[in-house]
């Protein structure tokens, strides 16, 4: 047997370590300081309805980073119900009926007929094209989008480099092709589902690797069968089991343990666990300021971890509903043309019109609701802090009303979740959608290692570290614990994580 291993929370990216390590021969020990294990990927069940914590898509399913644990291991714990893009749909701020969205590399440019149910039909006769053209899509916009589209699909390796090397952001990038305000807010759209921040902040480097191997992926949208989300940390856990790894709820972590620079362990409450590898889940600014102290590393260091900033945190409303609202898809957007189609309609203090995102978990899987009921889940994005949460749900509310006119009469319940939930579910300050903003910034050479500095046997793992680790939401989380892994295995060079 290797040297034991603490994992410090049970989230994607500590599991997916704590995996590999135990199949490793190590002796692995997850501490969580939640009653369940996931983080935000996670779910829970009220009334015979099941809900995710957040909102989740799965862009590869096992085509990606969650395949290769299992595949390392040898183990078949998790499957995925695919394609769910060709079941993804769109509705827009006062128009009528439902379009197909499928953002995939065999439908993009696809000109696609609206369809739902006859009412729907009748009701949406036109193109989605008609449709676009009344949001002030224009034949010129269509020809920027393709020139736009072009260069992303043909980005070849070396000048994807070069995009990490210049520091752009999404806006710079697009500016470069057009000012059309229908594109840039089509790619604010897609930002805020995939990295939870805007344009102007946003790497496009980052936005352009992430897009072309998971959005334009072949496999798919996919979702875990079983409980929801839940279903992918289980089964991750299940290999560390498996493996002789055991896994502690109820056990939050008070502070990691050094001496002469070296990791010791961990103090739960007054109890110290000894371990030379110790390896976070938390953010890599919380494991850093507050779990070790800065007294154990350079000034130069410190600053660059207190000045890390997260992506925009969100709202989601977790809808119960006495019978189906959306009959055929099984992902919607809620999509407004612009930030302000409300104007002047709530006054100062507001939240601007984001839209909103989510699946209808019992249309991917019928189990997640009772007989002749659905489960949807739709979310927003707001600020971590600030806005009178009261107002801003209530004003949001009548938003989602405005997409679903029969929402009230067939309501069983609804859920709200705020920034708050986040942070009880990840442990993250603020309760980030992404512990790490993407930023040019804080991606490619500037994104914090998992190898802490200056500790031996410290580790960092999940959105927050990772230099070479990449995905969207739980797969970016899953890539950096997988890495990490490696590297500790000796089957990578520590320089690349």
């Amino acid at each position: 047997m290797k040297e034991n291993v603490i994992i410090i929370g049970a989230g994607i990216g500590g599991l997916t370590a704590g995996a590999l390590l135990a199949h490793g021969g190590h002796k692995v020990t997850v501490l969580e300081k939640n009653s369940y294990i996931g983080g935000a990927c996670s779910s829970y069940e009220k009334n015979g309805y099941t809900f995710d914590r957040a909102v989740h898509m799965f862009s590869m399913g096992l085509n990606g980073p969650f395949g290769r644990i299992f595949d390392r291991c040898g183990l078949e714990y998790l499957k995925f119900i695919k394609h769910i893009n060709e079941k993804t749909a769109m509705k827009i701020y006062k128009q009528e009926g439902y379009f197909p969205l499928d953002i995939n590399i065999n439908s993009l440019f696809k000109t696609l007929q609206p369809r739902g149910s006859k009412k729907e039909a009748s009701s949406s006769s036109r193109s989605i094209m008609g449709s676009l053209k009344n949001m002030g899509f224009t034949k010129n916009t269509m020809k920027d989008l393709m020139a736009v589209m072009t260069s992303i699909l043909t980005m070849t390796k070396k000048k994807l480099n070069k995009l990490y090397e210049d520091e752009l952001t999404v806006t710079q990038w697009l500016n470069m092709f057009t000012q059309d305000t229908f594109i840039h807010g089509i790619f604010a759209f897609l930002l805020a589902g995939m990295f939870a921040i805007g344009n102007a902040k946003a790497s496009v480097a980052e936005f352009i690797h992430c897009f072309k191997t998971e959005l334009m992926s072949q496999e798919g949208y996919q979702y875990p069968i079983g409980g929801g989300a839940q279903a992918i940390p289980d089964a991750i856990a299940k290999v560390i089991r498996h493996f002789g790894g055991e896994i502690l709820t109820n056990s939050p972590v008070k502070s990691i343990v050094i001496k002469g620079n070296k990791a010791q362990g961990v103090m739960v409450g007054e109890e110290l666990i000894e371990a030379p590898i110790v390896v976070s889940n938390l953010s890599i600014k919380w494991t850093i300021l507050s779990l070790v102290g800065k007294d154990y590393f350079e000034r130069k260091y410190i600053e660059k971890i207190e000045n890390l900033t997260p992506s925009l945190s969100s709202m989601t409303f977790k809808l119960a509903l006495k019978k189906p609202m959306i009959k055929k898809w099984s992902f919607i957007n809620c999509y407004h043309p612009t930030l302000h189609d409300w104007g002047d309609k709530y006054g100062p203090g507001a939240p601007l019109s984001n839209g909103f995102f989510g699946p209808v978990l019992s249309n991917i899987n019928p189990k997640l609701a009772p007989k002749g009921h659905q489960t949807a889940i739709f979310g927003t994005l707001v600020p971590s802090k600030g806005p009178d949460w009261e107002r801003w749900t209530e004003i949001y509310w009548e938003d989602l009303q405005s997409f679903f006119p029969d929402l009230d009469e067939i309501l069983d319940f609804v859920d709200v979740s705020y920034p708050k939930d986040i942070v009880a579910a990840t442990g993250k300050p603020e309760g980030p959608v992404e512990g790490l903003g993407l930023t040019p910034k804080q991606t490619g050479k500037y994104k914090p290692s998992s190898l802490v500095h200056q500790i031996e046997g410290l580790y960092a793992v999940g959105d927050t570290a990772g230099k070479t680790a990449h995905g969207i939401g739980t797969q970016h989380a899953c890539d950096s614990g997988f890495k990490c892994a490696e590297a500790i295995l000796g089957n990578i060079e520590i320089r690349l994580i």
